[in-house]
């Protein structure tokens, strides 16, 4: 779930909770306790925003209350918080298993991103080609100076998955990378076997600009089999 719709979440939750209208100055606070540090300027744009959506009206000077389509986009949001929870606790699980588990889940990923490789070849626009490329170049940059790449990383292989069209193959990457952990340990193998400053995201970014789908299914196969092996031959070690 996006930061915003949890904030509007319980935004909206402490509204309905309230024995009374709630304005601006009592949410913020509400909010901070829930972990959201905004301002009470912040707050009261959201309040108009989601006024203006039809999800609130205002009781006179007392403040704001939940319209019936704001308890419906309430349950909705609640319902998709579920289900990221949900996902979350899965990868964790995997996580937390022995190394056999993290290789399949390697495994899953080289058998979905093969797939938004392939469709980023045929799909991408050229904003999405310079987006692309300037990831590249912002990780190859970091991996010299010695920085930490993990979120540069995972922003790559999100942009190919948004460039390949697909939402589904999209929501499964996001899915299967949202744990930063996860992402920092696979760097830290990857730096042990020193390849950080790897060419595989540079050779699948060629084979998407040259639009050639097989090219980039096959640059996405080997960057995930040397993820496997660097995996292999740390545990080895």
């Amino acid at each position: 779930m996006a930061d915003r719709d949890e904030v509007v979440k319980d935004l909206l939750l402490l509204i309905q909770e309230a024995a009374e209208p709630l304005g601006a100055g009592a949410l913020r606070w509400g909010l901070q306790e829930r972990g959201h540090g905004l301002s009470e300027a912040t707050v009261g744009r959201l309040l108009g925003d989601l006024e203006a959506q039809g999800f609130l009206e205002k009781d006179r000077n007392k403040g704001r209350r939940l319209t019936p389509e704001g308890r419906k986009h309430l349950a909705l949001l609640e319902q998709a918080s579920v289900r990221d929870s949900a996902a979350r606790d899965f990868v964790d699980s995997v996580l937390s298993q022995d190394r056999d588990r993290i290789l399949e889940l390697l495994e899953a990923r080289r058998a979905v991103e093969q797939e938004t490789a392939r469709l980023a070849a045929q799909h991408a626009t050229e904003e999405d080609v310079e987006d692309l490329r300037r990831s590249v170049e912002i990780m190859e940059s970091q991996a010299r100076e010695g920085k930490g790449v993990s979120e540069e990383d995972t922003r790559f292989h999100r942009v190919l998955a948004r460039a390949g069209g697909n939402r589904l193959l999209g929501a499964a990457v996001d899915l299967l990378r949202q744990n930063p952990f996860y992402a920092r340990e696979l760097e830290i193998i990857r730096r042990e076997a020193g390849r950080v400053a790897n060419p595989d995201h540079r050779k699948i970014l060629e084979a998407v600009e040259q639009r050639d789908p097989e090219l980039a299914e096959l640059a996405m196969r080997r960057h995930l089999d040397n993820l496997m092996e660097d995996c292999r031959r740390y545990w080895r070690r």
